[in-house]
Parts: C-alpha cells; sequence; structure tokens
C-alpha cells in the first residue's frame, strides 16, 4: 500500500506523496536502485515521478517557485507545506507553516531513510555528505560502492576509482578521503561532468580543504584539476578572496569557496599555476576581473598584465562611487594616465563624458587624464 493520494489542481489530479517518502526515494535512487524498484512502492510511474520531483526538490530552498506553482496550480506554499507533512510530521502549534523548513525532515530522512513504504525494503544506504557545489546531490554508499547522483564514483575513463565505502569521507570543498587514499572531484565539458582521481603522495593526516579548488597538506598544496603545487611554504599557503562589487545595495562580498586565486610566501597561483612576477605579500583583488600587487596590474579574466598601467593609482570604481559602464558591456576602470575597458586602454579625450559624474564626484584628484580633456559643463 503506497501513500500516494492525487490532489485536484486545476482541470485534472497531480499525485502527491509525504515529502519525506520522496526524499528517501531520492536517496536509494541516488544509491545504485533503480526506478523499476523504487517508484512501484511509492506508486509512481516515471513520468509522473519526474513532474513530482521537478516540483519537490526544491521546497528546502527559496527557488523552483514555477514548478511548484505549475504543479500545484497556484497552491500557496504554506498550503503545500501543509499537504505534504502527514502522516509521520505536522505543523506544530503556533510554527508558521514555511516550505523552506521541509530541510530539517530532509536532513532527517537523511539519517534514516526506512520510513513509510520504505520501512522494511532492506537496501543498505548510508549518507555521507552533502556535496558542497551541487546542494542537490550527496556522496552516499550501500556497504560496497561510493554513489554520486546515482552511480559509482569513476575516473575520467569512467573506470571505478575503487573508493573503500566504509571509510569514505569529505574532507571539504570538492576533496574526499578513505583508509586509503585522498580523492579529488574533477570536472570537465560543458556541462561539468564529474570525475576523481587519487591524490598522488597526500598526507592524510594532514590534508585540508581550503575552498572548492585548492588543499594543502604539511608537505605540498594542490589544485582540483590534479595538479601538485610544490610550494616552499605550505604552512602558510591562503585562498586570496576574490571580489564581487554590489552597486545596489553599496557592499562588496569577498567570495573565498570558489576562489581560482591563492598565494604562499613565494607566489601568488591562479587557476593553479603561478602567476609571472606577482608578489604576494601585496597582491590584493580590485574586482571586475583586476587586481594588482602595488607595482604590476593584472586583468585575471584574460591572465595579463596590463603594459603601461600605473598601480599606484589604478582605480577600480567601486559601490558607493559613480559606475561607468564599458559603453556596450564591461565596466570602466582608470588610473591617472587613461581609462581602460577589458584590460585594453582608451583613448582619454573620448571618454570624458563617461567619466565626468566619477570624476566631479572626487574633487581630491588632481592632474588625472580626464583633468586635461575635461571641459566645465555650462
Amino acid at each position: 500500500m503506497t501513500e500516494r493520494f492525487d490532489y485536484p489542481a486545476g482541470d485534472g489530479v497531480v499525485p502527491v506523496i509525504p515529502y519525506d517518502t520522496f526524499e528517501a526515494a531520492n536517496l536509494f535512487l541516488a544509491t545504485g536502485r533503480t526506478r523499476e524498484e523504487v517508484l512501484p512502492l511509492i506508486g509512481l510511474n516515471a513520468v509522473e515521478w519526474e513532474r513530482l520531483h521537478e516540483s519537490y526538490r526544491w521546497f528546502p530552498y527559496s527557488l523552483g517557485e514555477r514548478y511548484r506553482h505549475d504543479y500545484f496550480a497556484g497552491l500557496g506554499d504554506a498550503e503545500i507545506y501543509r499537504l505534504v507533512l502527514p502522516p509521520r510530521w505536522r505543523v506544530q502549534e503556533g510554527d508558521e507553516p514555511e516550505l523552506r523548513a521541509t530541510w530539517h525532515i530532509r536532513e532527517a530522512v537523511r539519517r534514516n531513510p526506512y520510513i513509510g513504504p520504505f520501512k522494511d525494503c532492506g537496501w543498505p544506504f548510508t549518507f555521507i555528505a552533502a556535496h558542497a557545489e551541487a546542494t542537490l546531490c550527496c556522496y552516499t554508499h550501500d556497504g560496497e560502492r561510493v554513489y554520486f547522483k546515482g552511480d559509482p564514483l569513476t575516473d575520467r575513463k569512467g573506470e571505478p576509482i575503487g573508493a573503500d565505502a566504509a571509510s569514505f569521507k569529505a574532507v571539504g570543498g570538492r576533496w574526499l578521503y578513505d583508509k586509503h587514499h585522498v580523492y579529488g572531484e574533477g570536472q570537465y565539458g560543458a556541462n561539468r561532468t564529474s570525475y576523481w582521481y587519487i591524490v598522488d603522495d597526500a598526507d592524510a593526516a594532514t590534508f585540508e580543504a581550503l575552498n572548492l579548488r585548492y588543499a594543502r597538506d604539511k608537505h605540498r598544496a594542490y589544485y582540483i584539476t590534479g595538479k601538485t603545487i610544490r610550494t616552499k611554504s605550505p604552512e602558510v599557503f591562503e585562498i586570496v578572496p576574490e571580489l564581487r562589487l554590489n552597486y545596489r545595495d553599496g557592499t562588496r562580498d569577498p567570495l573565498h569557496e570558489g576562489s581560482v586565486i591563492a598565494r604562499d610566501r613565494e607566489a601568488v597561483y591562479f587557476y593553479g599555476a603561478r602567476l609571472r612576477k606577482a608578489r604576494p605579500e601585496n597582491f590584493k583583488v580590485l574586482g571586475h576581473g583586476y587586481a594588482t600587487d602595488g607595482t604590476t596590474v593584472w586583468y585575471l579574466d584574460q591572465k595579463k598584465v596590463i603594459e603601461g598601467a600605473d598601480a599606484e593609482t589604478f582605480t577600480v570604481p567601486g559601490p558607493g562611487e559613480p559606475y561607468v559602464s564599458g559603453r556596450s558591456s564591461g565596466a570602466g576602470v582608470t588610473d591617472r594616465n587613461r581609462p581602460y575597458v577589458y584590460g585594453e586602454p582608451c583613448a582619454p579625450q573620448e571618454w570624458v563624458e563617461d567619466w565626468r559624474q566619477f570624476f566631479e564626484a572626487k574633487p581630491d584628484l588632481h592632474g588625472w587624464w580626464w583633468h586635461q580633456f575635461a571641459q566645465p559643463q555650462r
């Protein structure tokens, strides 16, 4: 007997199952069970499951509103929450029904998916860790193999990596380990297909994930593409956060987890490779893809040095300052000698009006290119 029931939505009906049952089904499917095994237990066929899955999977997040609206024919989130909680969960007296509160149900099911129609299924399952980026996905095992999104972990050639299921753990980011090896999760192709590889010679006892891309141990550092960084100072190897400039709310957000920039005492690293001539002690990210060490300026999006740029005065207009558009696209930046777009110098006399608001807001600046070409507005 399944827990499915049909709910009238628009001109028809849609199948509804308890949210915890949905999560349990998802976990077993992610751990090697087939749809032919799982779906009959919840009373759905493949087409029904696909549509229900697209709606239910976003419940713990502030996403997927369009899918819920279409599936439940405009039913509000509070009503959906009440609809999918029974029979094992209910809204507590005084609580505000909120669909995102299903996250705690998801976490409970990850600890024990043997509920409802799966109570006596006997399928081996252990939750290992949620994925650091793909928030809807997780690592699980069945006692023999480690799975990600329903498939055993394989290398780039599609061969099993032979991870030890019982001891497999997440270090952090896209770094993992078992009693034999440390592993990295690489990605390739436009669809960012995942594969896993052994991090050669990594010291598991001191291995530390620094973010999604970099890690270190007491001997060396590592980049997620499988590159070993022969740093002479692994103890100080660290992430240099990238920077997001938010002009609407006036904030500057350091982006640590996804940063491709790191440094030690000797060098700055960009995508795991040394950034030529960069001085790590003074290196800082300016925003919009620009960085400087006080002597040289880089446009990192193209991994190039901006020849002739004056590092001392190089300026990326930030939140709270007048924003300068790069006209067709991009952002305008400047030093005392000229403006730039995408790291390329622009003819100063052609950009006077674009920069007028910026310079007029900074009366303390004198002798910059703009002052040479600007004429007072009448």
